[in-house]
C-alpha cells in the first residue's frame, strides 16, 4: 500500500510537471524554429502567437480555484441521533481514529468519507456522507462493516491523498477544456498542427494518469475491505456489499414510481420504510437478486473505475481468514430517531425550493385515501363522457368500441397526469377502480405494491383493463367473474 500511495503522489507530481513542460515547449520550440530559420516568416510568427495562446491558457489552469463547500446533505445531530453516532463511535474506536466532525444523511445507495476545508488538505476537518436509502436495506451488522470500510480510508490516509488527486485531475481536465476552447483559431495549418499535437499529449497524459491513479484507488478498496472484515466480520460485509448494489438501481425506481408522486400532493410517507418493503416485494426482490447475479459474473474490471468488480472484492474476501463476529440482524433504519420528522428536513433540504412545513408526514396506509383516490376522482371527472354509465359489466364492449389513444390526458385542473393515466385504457382502469370503490372495495397501496379487495376477492383494476385488452383474458372469463361478485354481493 505505500507503493501505491508513493505512485499516487508521483503521478500528481508528474502531472504538473507535465503541464508546466508542455506550457513551456509551446513556447521554445517556435522560438527554436526562428532561430534556425535566420529569419522571421509569417508561418513561424503565427506559430509563435498561437503557442503563447496555449501556454497561457494552460498557464491560466494552474491558478488554484476557491471552492465553496456545499453541504451534501442533510447534517445530522449527535445529540437527537444517539444510536447511530453510538455505531460510528464505536468503528472510529476499533481503528483508533477520530469521528468526522460532519456527519451528512445523503440520498445516494451509498457511503463516503472525505476532508473539506483548509489547503490541499492541511487545516481540514473529517466529514461522512451516509445515504438514507443505505439505512433501508442493510442489517446492523452490515451497516457496521460499511462503515468499518469507510473508517478505513481513513485510517490507510487515503482521503489525505485525495485533496491532492482531486486538484491535480481538475487541473488537468481544465487544462484541456481551456487549451480546446483555442481550437477555433486554428485557421492556419501550422496553428492546427500545434493544437492537434498538444491536445494528443494532454489526452494520453490525462488516460494514463486516470489509470494509475484509479488503480491505486481499487487497491485502495481491497485493503479498506480486509479491514472492515477483521472488525466487522466478513459475512456482514460481503452481505452490505451486495445489498447496496443490488438496491442502488432500485432506488431511483422506487423514488420515481411510488415517492414522488406522492410528494408532488404535499405528503411524505416513510422514505425508510417504503423503500425496505419496496425491494422485498417478490416480483421486485427477484428482480433485484437476477440483477446482482449478473453482475457479479458478467462485471469486468474498468481500468477507469474507481472501485473494483463486486465478484473480485467477495472473492478477496473469501480468502481472508477471520473469527466470526456476532451478528446483528436488526435494520439499521433503527438507529435514526424521528426518522418522520429527519426525513421531511431532509427533503427540505435536497430541495431549497421547498418552504418547511409545505410536506405532511403520513404512514403508507394512507396514501391510497389521501392521494391516489382523490387522483382517480379528477381524472373520471375530467374524463366522464368516456365513464359515463360505467359498470364492470360494460367493460368489454366499452374496449371494443374505443381503441386505446397516446392522446396526453389532463385533470381537472389542466396538470398533465403521469404516464400511467395518459391513455383511454387508463381511464377504465380508473373507472373500474372507483365502481368498485364506491362498493366497498378497499384499496391497498404499498410500495410496489397495488390491488382492490374485498373479501376473498383481490383485483388490480388496471391489469384487467389491459388483460382484456390484449386478449389474455376473453369477455366471457370477465362477465363470469362479475357474476361471482355479484353472487357475493361484492360487486
Amino acid at each position: 500500500m505505500a507503493f501505491f500511495a508513493i505512485l499516487t503522489m508521483v503521478m500528481v507530481i508528474t502531472s504538473y510537471l507535465f503541464v508546466l513542460l508542455l506550457a513551456a515547449a509551446c513556447v521554445v520550440a517556435p522560438c527554436w524554429l526562428l532561430m534556425v530559420a535566420g529569419t522571421a516568416n509569417l508561418q513561424i510568427a503565427l506559430l509563435l502567437l498561437f503557442g503563447i495562446a496555449v501556454a497561457g491558457a494552460i498557464l491560466w489552469s494552474l491558478v488554484p480555484r476557491f471552492e465553496t463547500f456545499k453541504a451534501p446533505g442533510l447534517l445530522l445531530n449527535r445529540a437527537e441521533q444517539p444510536r447511530l453516532f453510538a455505531e460510528i463511535d464505536r468503528i472510529a474506536s476499533a481503528l483508533q481514529e477520530p469521528v468526522p466532525q460532519e456527519v451528512y444523511l445523503i440520498g445516494d445507495v451509498n457511503a463516503w468519507v472525505a476532508h473539506r476545508g483548509g489547503f490541499m488538505g492541511f487545516g481540514s476537518r473529517r466529514i461522512m456522507g451516509l445515504g438514507l436509502p443505505l439505512l433501508s436495506v442493510l442489517t446492523v451488522s452490515q451497516l457496521r462493516a460499511v462503515l468499518a470500510h469507510e473508517f478505513a480510508h481513513y485510517y490507510g490516509g487515503d482521503t489525505s491523498l485525495g485533496p491532492w488527486v482531486y486538484r491535480a485531475q481538475t487541473t488537468i481536465a481544465r487544462s484541456f477544456r481551456n487549451v480546446g476552447a483555442l481550437g477555433h483559431l486554428t485557421h492556419f495549418i501550422v496553428m492546427r498542427m500545434m493544437y492537434e499535437v498538444v491536445t494528443t499529449l494532454m489526452r494520453w497524459h490525462f488516460m494514463i494518469f486516470l489509470r494509475a491513479i484509479h488503480g491505486s484507488s481499487r487497491m485502495r478498496e481491497y485493503r479498506a475491505d480486509e479491514l472492515a472484515c477483521l472488525i466487522a466480520g466478513r459475512q456482514a460485509l460481503v452481505g452490505g456489499l451486495r445489498a447496496i448494489n443490488g438496491a442502488a438501481p432500485a432506488w431511483e425506481a422506487f423514488w420515481k414510481t411510488e415517492l414522488s408522486p406522492v410528494l408532488s400532493d404535499g405528503f411524505c410517507p416513510g422514505i425508510l420504510e417504503g423503500f425496505a418493503r419496496f425491494v422485498s416485494v417478490p416480483g421486485i426482490s427477484e428482480q433485484i437478486r437476477n440483477n446482482l447475479e449478473t453482475q457479479i459474473r458478467e462485471e469486468k474490471t474498468n481500468p477507469y473505475a474507481t472501485h473494483p468488480p463486486l465478484r473480485k472484492r467477495i472473492a478477496a474476501l473469501e480468502r481472508i481468514s477471520v473469527d466470526p463476529v456476532p451478528d446483528d440482524s436488526a435494520p439499521a433504519r433503527d438507529l435514526l430517531a424521528h426518522a418522520e420528522s429527519v426525513e421531511v428536513r431532509f427533503l427540505e433540504r435536497a430541495n431549497p425550493a421547498m418552504k418547511p412545513g409545505a410536506l405532511t408526514s403520513i404512514p403508507w396506509k394512507d396514501v391510497a385515501s389521501k392521494v391516489v383516490v382523490p387522483r382517480w376522482r379528477k381524472a373520471a371527472a375530467a374524463h366522464a363522457s368516456l365513464l359515463e354509465g360505467f359498470s364492470p359489466q360494460s367493460l368489454p364492449d366499452r374496449i371494443a368500441r374505443s381503441a386505446p389513444t397516446e392522446t396526453a390526458l389532463r385533470d381537472s385542473d389542466g396538470k398533465p397526469f403521469d404516464p400511467a393515466q395518459r391513455n383511454t385504457a387508463q381511464i377504465f382502469g380508473v373507472g373500474l377502480a372507483l365502481f368498485l370503490i364506491d362498493q366497498g372495495w378497499i384499496p391497498e397501496v404499498g410500495p410496489g405494491e397495488f390491488h382492490l379487495h374485498h373479501g376473498p376477492h383481490r383485483l388490480n383494476p388496471f391489469l384487467a383493463v389491459h388483460e382484456l385488452m390484449t386478449g389474455r383474458m376473453s369477455a366471457p372469463a370477465w362477465q363470469e367473474r362479475c357474476r361471482t361478485w355479484e353472487a357475493t354481493g361484492q360487486g
